[in-house]
């Protein structure tokens, strides 16, 4: 998985850069020999570094993006030859799609090498621009490019071993997952299906709140499944600061947030997006209480309304309302 340290991500440089037009109307893409990168290096890993917010995915078997890859792994001679067959590969005039340019990349990090493929959209004229020559394309494209980032639609970041490759995918046209084109172009799987990852999500809220139980209320501390059903049933997508904002609240201090990062990246969530399967969210089931004098009180989900418990001091004064009562 192309996880970077800091240190890492300071080391990290291009070691072949080259882009090619690609949605443009005409029947084939416009593809270059050679782009130099110049002085535009630390602009291109930035945006690689972005992309390790993405969403993590796994190569299919026989994928041909994979399998261009493996060519440039095996002779980097090739990476010019296979950065135009998957420019090829990736272009569509069909109008789905803005004009823009496909980038490939590879690079390497204290020992590591990683790929990158970004496609840009790009405003009006981008024939015109890629139509200089080679300095001058960078110089053009590059200045809208560095002025709006939000032009980057789709990215990979790719780390290819020996059972493929696994990646991490940015694809603003669907922030959760992946669009079918952009799937289709990598042929790729997700890691974990949304369920498993709801499922460990539920697991790393679980921590976070018993780490900070003491400084949350009790609506959160004890009540935190009931209210993540109804995060979840009101925004369908995680998205890791929002549903932060929304479970915690005001009570959500910097402590919460390190630990909620921190469990988050111990189940592999961190940065990544997805629709909540509700039907894997922990039920809010009963609640369970036990007193410093030993007494325990379990509070069945059914019950709920008929249970309080009331801050008095330094002591709690607990009301249970009922129409009977059996002693056991």
């Amino acid at each position: 998985m192309p996880v970077l340290t800091v240190a890492e991500r300071e080391a990290l440089r291009v070691e072949n850069f080259i882009f090619h037009a690609v949605h443009h109307g005409l029947p084939a893409p416009t593809l270059f020999d050679e782009v130099p990168i110049g002085d535009f290096e630390p602009f291109f890993v930035g945006r690689v570094i972005d992309t390790l917010k993405g969403n993590r995915f796994a190569f299919d078997e026989r994928s041909a993006t994979l399998e261009g890859l493996r060519t440039i792994d095996a002779d980097p001679a090739e990476f010019v030859a296979v950065s135009k067959a998957l420019a090829t590969a990736f272009h569509d005039d069909d109008d789905r799609h803005k004009q823009g340019i496909l980038i490939v990349l590879s690079l390497v990090t204290n020992g590591r090498r990683l790929y990158s493929l970004i496609k840009y959209d790009y405003g009006d004229r981008v024939l015109g621009v890629v139509e200089q020559d080679a300095v001058a394309i960078l110089t053009a494209v590059a200045k809208p490019l560095t002025e709006n980032k939000k032009s980057l639609q789709k990215s990979a970041l790719i780390e290819l071993n020996e059972a493929g490759g696994e990646l991490v995918v940015i694809d603003h046209s669907m922030r959760s997952g992946i669009t079918v084109f952009f799937r289709d172009f990598l042929q790729v799987t997700r890691m974990q299906s949304e369920a498993e990852m709801t499922t460990a999500l539920s697991k790393s809220l679980l921590r976070t709140i018993q780490a900070h139980a003491g400084d949350l209320p009790e609506d959160i501390a004890t009540g935190w499944r009931k209210k993540l059903d109804g995060i979840a049933l009101r925004r369908p997508e995680f998205d890791e600061d929002q549903l932060f904002a929304d479970l915690f609240g005001a009570h959500g201090t910097e402590a919460i947030r390190g630990t909620y990062v921190e469990q988050l990246a111990a189940v592999r969530l961190d940065g990544q997006s997805f629709r909540f399967d509700r039907n894997a969210l922990p039920a809010a089931g009963p609640q369970k209480f036990r007193t410093s004098e030993g007494i325990e009180i379990t509070v069945p989900e059914a019950a709920a309304e008929t249970f309080e418990k009331v801050k008095d001091g330094d002591t709690y004064v607990i009301t249970i309302r009922t129409t009977s009562i059996v002693q056991k």
